[in-house]
C-alpha cells in the first residue's frame, strides 16, 4: 500500500532552500553505501591533496555518552555520506540519549530492560550546499521515524540512498521515506509490509539503488522482549521509481537452507572437558550440540548489491545460528538464482592457524594433539563463514559477474574471511581477512582490484596491540598485490589551542577503522586510522599524503567518500570533515 503524505520541510537554515545543482555522473557522485549499485567504492575523481580540513560537521552529538556506556570504545556503525554535485546529504542524530543503566560492575547496555533505550533518539537526515570552498551550507532536515533493532551491541547503520530526483530514507515498521532531494517535501511514504506500522519491524541495513532507479533493502520483524530467541521473518524488498513495491521472503530466497526447526550444530557446551574438539573412544571427534536453526534472515547491517546485469547479491544467516549463512544471487523479479553456503569451505583453524598440540596436562586454548587439520576447534567440524550482526560487511557485486562478502570467524583472531563467489555461486577463492569489511574494487573484468583493511589483532602481555596493521591491495585471485602498514606509534589529540599533543604508546601502530575505502581514478586509497588520520595511499602502495584529524575516540567503524570536485569525506569522532588542497 502507498501514501502520499503531505510535503513538509522540518527544519531549513534559510526561508528558500538553494535548488539542486547539475547532477554529476555515477562515477563522480557517491549516492549510496559504497557509492553504486555494486558498492564497488571507486570514483572516477581524482582526489584532492589532503592538505587541510576545510570544514567539520559534528553529526552526533552524543559521542561522549555512547563512549561512557561502552567502556571507552565507541560501537556505532556510521552511514556514507551521500553526495551529487555540490549537495551533501548526511545523517545527524536528534532527541534524547538514554544512557545504559550502571550496576556495580559498570553499563549493562544489554539487559533486558535496556533493549529499546535507542528509540528516545531521532535519526535525520540533512542536506547541504557545499560551498567550493568546502563549506556545508544546510538547506532542510528530516526527522526519521526509523529506530534501530534492539540488543546488538554496536549500534545498527541508518543508511539513506539517492534515487533520481529524490532521497530514499529508512522509515519505521519497514517502511521508506522518499523525499524531493532538492526541497526535502516528502513525495511518498512507502509502506510494502502494511499501513499499520509495526515498531518491530525494522529497515535493515542500508538502501541500494539499481541502474534503474529500483531501490532494493531488507525489512525484518523481531519480538519486541527476546528479539534473537524468538522467531523472526524477513523480506527483501523493491521499490519502483513510481513507488510500487514488491517483496520476497527471506526463507524462499535461500531455499537449500535448514528449515527454522531443524537442528544446526552449534559450540561445545563451556563444561566440556578441555582440550577441544574432544573425541570419543574410537577416535571420532565428538559432534558439538544442535539447536532449531531457526529461519533465515539477513545480517542486521547488511546492503543488497546490484550487479550490471540487474543481480541482487544478499547475504542471508539463519536466526539463531550465524555460522549456518549463505551468499545468494536474485534476479530483479525476486526469484532467488543461486544460493551458496558459506559452511565447509574453509580448512585452516586446527594445524593451520591455531596449533594441534593441546594435552590433557597441558589444556591452552590450542586444539587437541591429533586432531585433524583444518577443523575449528569449538565444532569439531569445517569451520563456517559467519554472517555476524556486529559487522557491516556487505556483498560487493564484481566486473567478472561474482561477488565478494567479508564474512567473521573467530578463531583466526577475528580476522574473518574474504568469500569470492563465481557468477554461478562457486567458490572461486578466499583471503584471510572479512571482518567488518565492504572492500572497494575498481578495474575491468579481467584486471579488477580489490582493496581491503587487513588487521592482525592481538595483544601482547601488556595488553599493548601487537598487529601488524595493513590495507591491502589484492588482484582479481585474491593474491596480495601491495600492503601498507600502519607504522604511526604516537596517540595525538588536538589541543583546545589548535596545538597536537601526542605519546608514544602504540609501537606496533594502529588499527585501520575503515569498514568501507574509497580509491579515486588514480588508484589512489583513502582510509582513516585508529590513529585518527586520514591516509591517502598510492597505486603502488606507498604513502602520498595524509592529515590528522583528531584523536579517534574509539575507533568506530567508517567509510570514506568522495565528491565531484576530488574532496574527500572523512567521519572522526562524531565529525563529518571535508578534505582537500
Amino acid at each position: 500500500m502507498r501514501i502520499l503524505a503531505v510535503a513538509v520541510i522540518l527544519a531549513a537554515c534559510s526561508d528558500q532552500p538553494r535548488p539542486v545543482g547539475p547532477a554529476s555522473s555515477e562515477c563522480e557522485s557517491w549516492r549510496q553505501w559504497g557509492s553504486n549499485p555494486a558498492h564497488g567504492g571507486a570514483s572516477c575523481v581524482t582526489g584532492q591533496p589532503l592538505r587541510t580540513a576545510l570544514s567539520s560537521t559534528v553529526y552526533d552529538p552524543f559521542l561522549a555518552r555512547e563512549i561512557d556506556d561502552a567502556g571507552g570504545v565507541l560501537l556505532v556503525h556510521y552511514p556514507a555520506p551521500l553526495i551529487d554535485g555540490d549537495d551533501l546529504y548526511m545523517m545527524t542524530k536528534r532527541g534524547t540519549y538514554t544512557p545504559c543503566t550502571v550496576g556495580d560492575s559498570g553499563p549493562s547496555c544489554l539487559d533486558p530492560d535496556e533493549l529499546h533505550r535507542l528509540d528516545s533518539q531521532i535519526w535525520t537526515e540533512q542536506r547541504f550546499a557545499v560551498s567550493p570552498s568546502g563549506v556545508p551550507d544546510l538547506q532542510w532536515s528530516f526527522d526519521s521515524d526509523w529506530k534501530p533493532e534492539p540488543g546488538v551491541r554496536f549500534e545498527p547503520m541508518f543508511q539513506p540512498a539517492l534515487a533520481g530526483e529524490l532521497i530514499a530514507i529508512p522509515g519505521a515498521g519497514g517502511a521508506l521515506w522518499e523525499l524531493d532531494r532538492g526541497s526535502g517535501h516528502v513525495v511518498r511514504h512507502v509502506q510494502p509490509l502494511g499501513a499499520a506500522t509495526d515498531p518491530d519491524t525494522y529497515v535493515a541495513g542500508g538502501l541500494a539503488v539499481g541502474a534503474d532507479g529500483t531501490i532494493y533493502y531488507n525489512a525484518l520483524k523481531l519480538d519486541h522482549d527476546q528479539p534473537f530467541v524468538r522467531p523472526s521473518q524477513a523480506w527483501l524488498v523493491a521499490v519502483a521509481p513510481d513507488g510500487t513495491a514488491r517483496t520476497a521472503d527471506y526463507t524462499a530466497l535461500v531455499p537449500g537452507a535448514p528449515a527454522a526447526g531443524d537442528p544446526c550444530f552449534g559450540t561445545y557446551d563451556p563444561m566440556t572437558a578441555l582440550p577441544w574438539p574432544p573425541a570419543n573412544s574410537d577416535g571420532s571427534l565428538v559432534a558439538p550440540p544442535a539447536a532449531p536453526c531457526g529461519p533465515q534472515r539477513p545480517g542486521i547491517n547488511t546492503t543488497p548489491a546490484v550487479g550490471a546485469d540487474g543481480t541482487i547479491f544478499v547475504v542471508s544467516r539463519a536466526h539463531a545460528n550465524p555460522r549456518y549463512a549463505y551468499l545468494a544471487a536474485v534476479g530483479p523479479d525476486l526469484q532467488p538464482r543461486w544460493a551458496s553456503s558459506l559452511r565447509d569451505v574453509l580448512h585452516d583453524d586446527c594445524g593451520v592457524s591455531t596449533p594441534s598440540d593441546a594435552t590433557a596436562t597441558d589444556q591452552t586454548s590450542d586444539c587437541r594433539t591429533g586432531t585433524p587439520d583444518g577443523v575449528e576447534r569449538v565444532t569439531g567440524l569445517a569451520p563456517a563463514g559467519r554472517v555476524d550482526d556486529q559487522s557491516s560487511s556487505s556483498p560487493v557485486a564484481l566486473p567478472d559477474g561474482g561477488v565478494l562478502y567479508g564474512a567473521f570467524t573467530g578463531y583466526n583472531s577475528s580476522r574473518g574471511h574474504l568469500f569470492k563467489l563465481d557468477r554461478t555461486g562457486a567458490l572461486a577463492a578466499t583471503f584471510d581477512f572479512g571482518w567488518d569489511s565492504t572492500p572497494a574494487v575498481f578495474g575491468g573484468p579481467d584486471d579488477y582490484k580489490i582493496v581491503i583493511k587487513d588487521n592482525h589483532y592481538g595483544t601482547d602481555a601488556a595488553g599493548v596491540d601487537t598487529g601488524p596493521f595493513y590495507i591491502t591491495e589484492l588482484d582479481a585471485q585474491l593474491h596480495i598485490v601491495w600492503q601498507f602498514q600502519s607504522t604511526n606509534t604516537k596517540s595525538c589529540a588536538r589541543q583546545p589551542d589548535g596545538t597536537i599533543a601526542c605519546i608514544d604508546d602504540h609501537p606496533h601502530g594502529f588499527e585501520w577503522c575503515i569498514n568501507a575505502p574509497a580509491v579515486d581514478r588514480d588508484g589512489t586509497v583513502y582510509a582513516n586510522s585508529e590513529d585518527g588520520t586520514t591516509y591517502a595511499i598510492a597505486a603502488d602502495g606507498t604513502l602520498r599524503d595524509a592529515l590528522f584529524l583528531d584523536q579517534a575516540l574509539g575507533a568506530a567503524y567508517t567509510p570514506v567518500a568522495l565528491d565531484h570536485r576530488g574532496r574527500v569525506f572523512a567521519l572522526n569522532g562524531g565529525r563529518l570533515t571535508v578534505l582537500g588542497r
